[in-house]
């Protein structure tokens, strides 16, 4: 539409399908590193959050050491009955699932290779010579949102008796 003026040329109005094609060219070569960076920061942020539910978990495993009396800790500890063998932390965290497995927001996390081991020197026995702490060693096992790998976190600890 040249509203009558002769000399303007109907070419100039508008954009060509070249331009057009730089244009969608320039646009993906921008967009497609920017959606990459996007994407990985939400793989980054769900990794985490994954990571802080085991962390989350092992705290949970060390409070409920914490709940037991020192020498009821380990099953192989010397003067426990069978049946008080048991009723130990590490019987309990070793033979059931309610201690062992946890499903959060779809994720299996499992407490595996359990240790359990009193340690001390000579400043660290009681009264009658036995050590008094604990060395409490575990990993949360569990597979990350994709299934494709997966992730264990190691966690120690130490436990001192309560004199």
């Amino acid at each position: 539409m040249n509203n009558g003026n002769p000399n303007i040329n109907l070419r100039e109005y508008g954009f060509s399908m070249v331009e057009i094609a730089v244009g969608v060219i320039i646009l993906a070569l921008v967009m497609i590193p920017a959606f990459n960076v996007i994407s990985g920061g939400a793989k980054t942020v769900v990794s985490t959050k994954d990571q802080n539910q085991a962390v989350f978990i092992a705290q949970q495993v060390m409070e409920r050491a914490r709940s037991f009396p020192f020498d009821s800790l380990a099953f192989d500890h010397d003067g426990l009955s069978n049946e008080a063998k048991l009723r130990t932390f590490e019987h309990e965290m070793k033979n059931n699932p309610e201690f062992n497995s946890f499903n959060i927001n779809g994720i299996n996390y499992r407490v595996v290779n359990l240790d359990i081991k009193e340690i001390g020197s000579k400043f660290s026995k009681n009264k009658e010579g036995k050590k008094s702490s604990a060395l409490i060693s575990f990993e949360v096992e569990y597979e990350g949102k994709n299934r494709q790998k997966r992730h264990s976190l190691e966690f120690h600890s130490v436990l001192a008796k309560q004199e």
